[in-house]
């Protein structure tokens, strides 16, 4: 749901590191904010982004449990050949 630093532009590191954009947080934010009740399971990958995307739901409801998956997003660069790259 939220922009991710490296989809704005931002240098790819190890992809489970790339933080949400400012716009990424505010998109969470609004996200969380358009609910109207709470869900019932909020569940998130290891991925630091889908964490961030999360927490403003986490913390508008603190009692929906939380899990965290261990999905993976497919990538086809390691974390060595794509730390520092940006989209130019």
């Amino acid at each position: 749901m939220g922009e991710s630093a490296a989809n704005a532009g931002g240098a790819t590191f190890d992809p489970g590191d790339i933080p949400l954009s400012a716009r990424g947080e505010a998109q969470a934010r609004d996200l969380a904010n358009r609910l109207t009740e709470a869900p019932d399971l909020i569940v998130h990958s290891p991925f630091l982004r889908t964490y961030q995307t999360a927490a403003p739901t986490i913390a508008r409801y603190p009692d929906a449990p939380v899990v965290v998956w261990p999905i993976q997003e497919f990538t086809y660069l390691s974390p060595m050949r794509c730390a520092g790259t940006t989209g130019a």
